[in-house]
Order: structure tokens, then sequence, then C-alpha cells
């Protein structure tokens, strides 16, 4: 039996999927399109980072959400079978550590350094 592919996509990967006017959208669309037997995973960090996104106006311009529609635009992507929220793992604090026990600044670690703690605790 074919093992299911789970996916912890990061924040840019939701924004395009869910604004069409992305610079990303119709790659990231082909790409959610492709994937078969797989899910895609919300975490509680993706989840705000695409509710803050959505609702900046220097991301969105025009096309900036009020926070209704924001959670609006998350629920309609929860819509999609392949997509589902998940909690935290167990174990997951222990690994981020490992990943970001650094001896210098830095800054844009944080979150990725999460998405890949959170896949290795999970098991992904």
């Amino acid at each position: 039996m074919r093992r299911s592919t789970i996916f912890l996509p990061d924040i840019n990967v939701w924004l395009a999927l869910a604004s069409d006017r992305h610079v990303h959208s119709r790659k990231c669309t082909a790409w959610l399109n492709s994937i078969e037997g797989g899910s895609l995973l919300f975490c509680r960090a993706t989840q705000m980072g695409l509710l803050r996104l959505l609702t900046n106006k220097s991301v969105m311009g025009d096309d900036v959400l009020s926070s209704r529609d924001a959670w609006q635009t998350y629920d309609a992507i929860l819509q999609d079978e392949r997509v589902a929220f998940t909690v935290e793992p167990v174990g997951l604090e222990p690994e981020w550590r490992r990943f970001t026990l650094h001896d210098h600044p830095a800054p844009k670690v944080w979150t990725d350094a999460y998405l890949s703690a959170f896949a290795e605790a999970g098991g992904m």
C-alpha cells in the first residue's frame, strides 16, 4: 500500500494558494492539483501567518481583507479535502531548539526551523 505524502507548507505557499493575484498563485495551484494521495497541513504558526498577511495592506494592497474575510478565506481553503489543521506534536520544542541553537543572531530562521521541527517531531 502506498503511503500518503504529508506537506507542511510555509506561509508563502498558503498565501499564493489563497490569492489568485499572488505572483506564484498559478505555480502553487498547479502543484496542489498535481498532488495525488497527499495532504497539506496548517499548523498554528502557518494559520496565524496566513491570516496576518491577508489582513496586511502592505502585502495585499487593494486586495487586503478584513479579519472576518481572512477567516472566510482560511475556511474556504479548509474545504479542500486535502487540507487540514493539525495540532503541535509532542516533543516539538526540543526539536525546535535543536534547529535554532546558534551562536549568532538569526532572525529569519525561526519559522522555518519551527516547521522543520514540527515535521520531525510529527514523523512527517
